[in-house]
């Protein structure tokens, strides 16, 4: 994944010119620069917003961590902040983990059972109420199809797939909004 990433990266925009190359009608061609350019500025937007998202509510869950008397806040804080880019599975790995560490930590149950409560009430309101706000139009993508998404790339390249599976797919329903052919895509990856 990082060759890749480093192969992508390297090429800069040779991909563009030589689809460019391949088209002939200058039209088509303007057609596919407009493409590739709001596909660009949707995941530049997409990773900004859910940077934004993230970081507010890692500091929104520090803050409750801390009244809860949990250690380690900067950590939580970070891995909030990293595991929220991946859709469902984030959460549920930030619930797991919250959960071991604060029955470890804390002698009652209840106390323990309240810190990851607590980042599930969090990352409930982020997800129902903040996320749909600050996404507004740009990305309406269906959640079943991230959420297959999220597994089918995680399942072929492990978490690097989980951290790029929205992109991808945001990407691909871009396209297919610009293709006939690919309306059924657009329709179904669409809310």
């Amino acid at each position: 994944m990082l060759v890749l990433l480093y192969l992508l990266l390297a090429s800069g925009d040779s991909f563009l010119r030589k689809l460019l190359n391949v088209i002939r009608r200058p039209s088509e061609k303007r057609e596919a620069v407009d493409i590739v350019e709001e596909v660009q500025r949707s995941i530049f937007r997409y990773f900004l917003v859910t940077l934004m998202i993230n970081v507010g509510q890692a500091v929104c869950v520090m803050l409750v961590l801390w009244m809860l008397k949990m250690p380690g806040l900067l950590l939580w804080g970070l891995l909030t902040i990293v595991l929220e880019f991946v859709p469902y599975l984030g959460a549920a790995a930030m619930i797991v983990m919250l959960s071991i560490s604060a029955l470890a930590t804390f002698d009652t149950l209840l106390h323990a059972a309240l810190v990851p409560a607590a980042y599930l009430l969090i990352t409930t309101i982020q997800n129902n109420l903040v996320s749909p706000i600050l996404y507004g139009n740009h990305l309406r993508l269906n959640p079943t199809a991230v959420l297959v998404g999220v597994i089918a790339w995680w399942y072929v390249w492990g978490i690097p797939g989980a951290f790029i599976a929205v992109p991808l797919i945001a990407a691909v329903k871009i396209v297919a909004d610009h293709s006939e052919r690919l309306r059924a895509v657009s329709e179904f990856l669409g809310e």
